[in-house]
């Protein structure tokens, strides 16, 4: 099968970026073969027409979650550890396969018609069912986009995961201490983790975060990362809590110092989030070669604070972005994150200093997926990368005139220029409708699984009413413990230099 997209100015970030070159793109059985002017295509290859538009790799959406796409627009203002328990899905009750599969459809039509076609998902599988997980399959199959697919364990008590819940008593702190069993949920990755149900997706372990899994889970994600060469993605110093929480409850007193005592700090690990990393961290997570995947949005509204990207890009970290929950930013926008990206690294920087709209895209793509250890398969247009691409129309206003695509993209675009999206060489969006799911049928769906949903999300906010008092009185108190850096106040260049002790 061939895909001859004709007449595009094609964007690669190693030629120019301003005002990138007139070429065609041939991708035959789903990788890019050539790319240059006048190429001829078979007999029978479709031909998708790009004259005045531009040409861009697919986005790489390096962290996100899908089990929570059903509840998009209903919190604001919320810390962390607060917000999981309006939006976990073991708040809820159980899932019909249906709904997840529309959960993971909806949120993968977001990511498509945002531009992007690569997407990691740490999802939560309370069921541990193999049906359940075969209704996500079936949503990504469907849906068209490349997948890395890891399910989220944790297998800690909740009580033993944030500073002073274990001082919460009463029936409060019982549902903080409920049993945690996750040895149906290892069963269930250690029999797909092999299996290759489609061309699109690719495995990944997904221990939910340092604090929150055990030495014999850590152990055992530490051996399948080494045995079968894995990406494993994990949450790291997302909120401030989480820095006390390492000092006080890890003997190693470093989340990372945790990660690489079972042998997962190395280049196929990727942390979301890391902001209240210290230097000395941040120096040994780069030396190692791993990736941190930057989530600005939900960094923002889950009141976090801000990443020192810079410092994390100058140690030798692999740089990504993600856009996280759909409750916690709520939109799957990659265009969004970049100029966030962008704004963060210009503010980390010295005046007169430029390239962070070339940082940012980078991270957009290339470095996603090394994140996703896709590395020379996605993230560029070159022969030899798999058939992923997004069409821009350069008729819109953010590009009236064009001066720098590179620049137009990133601080611009917010995706309403997007007209075509191509996975693997086939198209799944074309003027703005992907091709096998109209988005009015999409919309009805949705609307009929929230009218349902409503008894389901106004008892979580009854029975989180007597609870959210004491979660707010830990998380203050937590706020008071010193720690040696403030991720609350944007770093500095100065703050950032990874040889020096500025924090």
């Amino acid at each position: 099968m061939e895909l001859l997209v004709r007449n595009g100015r094609v964007f690669d970030l190693d030629g120019d970026v301003d005002t990138p070159p007139l070429a065609d793109l041939l991708i035959r059985d789903g990788r890019i073969v050539s790319v240059g002017p006048d190429l001829k295509a078979g007999p029978d290859a479709e031909i998708l027409d790009a004259a005045g538009q531009l040409v861009i790799p697919g986005l790489v959406n390096a962290h996100y979650h899908s089990h929570d796409v059903l509840l998009r627009g209903l919190f604001e203002q919320m810390p962390l550890d607060i917000w999981g328990f309006y939006s976990g899905p073991g708040n809820y009750p159980a899932a019909s396969r249906a709904d997840i599969r529309l959960r993971t459809l909806l949120g993968a039509a977001d990511c498509l018609t945002n531009g992007i076609t690569t997407v990691q998902d740490m999802v939560t599988v309370p069921s541990a069912e193999e049906a359940d997980l075969q209704a996500i399959l079936d949503g990504y199959r469907d849906s068209g986009i490349r997948v890395s697919l890891g399910l989220q364990v944790t297998d800690r008590i909740a009580a033993e995961t944030v500073p002073y819940w274990d001082q919460i008593g009463g029936l409060e702190g019982d549902r903080l201490r409920a049993p945690v069993d996750v040895s149906g949920l290892r069963r269930l990755i250690e029999r797909t983790i092999d299996t290759a149900p489609d061309p699109r997706l690719v495995w990944a372990l997904a221990p939910s975060a340092p604090q929150r899994s055990s030495d014999a889970l850590l152990d055992w994600v530490g051996g399948l990362s080494r045995e079968r060469r894995i990406q494993t993605f994990t949450h790291v110093y997302e909120a401030r809590n989480q820095a006390v929480m390492a000092r006080i409850d890890c003997a190693e007193g470093s989340l990372i110092s945790r990660l690489e005592r079972f042998g997962l700090l190395n280049e196929r690990l990727t942390i979301a989030h890391g902001v209240w990393i210290d230097q000395d961290e941040i120096r040994r997570f780069g030396a190692a070669g791993a990736n941190m995947a930057f989530n600005p949005a939900s960094n923002l509204k889950l009141m976090n604070g801000f990443a020192p990207i810079r410092a994390y890009s100058d140690a030798g970290t692999g740089m990504a972005i993600g856009c996280d929950n759909c409750s916690g930013n709520d939109a799957q926008s990659l265009f969004q994150s970049m100029k966030l990206f962008a704004l963060y690294w210009a503010m980390q920087s010295e005046a007169g200093e430029t390239g962070a709209a070339r940082h940012a895209f980078h991270a957009a793509t290339l470095g996603g997926a090394r994140a996703l250890g896709l590395e020379g398969q996605v993230g560029a247009l070159k022969p030899g990368y798999r058939g992923d691409l997004v069409l821009i129309d350069l008729n819109t206003p953010c590009y009236r005139p064009l001066h720098s695509a590179l620049n137009q993209l990133v601080y611009g675009e917010t995706g309403q220029s997007i007209t075509s999206v191509v996975v693997e060489g086939r198209l799944v969006m074309h003027k703005g409708e992907l091709k096998d799911h109209p988005s009015r049928r999409l919309k009805e769906a949705a609307e009929e699984v929230r009218a349902r949903m409503q008894p389901a999300i106004a008892d979580v906010a009854r029975r989180n009413a007597t609870l959210v008092p004491a979660l707010l009185d830990a998380w203050k108190k937590a706020d008071l413990y010193p720690l040696p850096v403030d991720r609350y106040r944007m770093p500095r260049q100065a703050d950032c230099s990874c040889g020096g002790a500025h924090d």
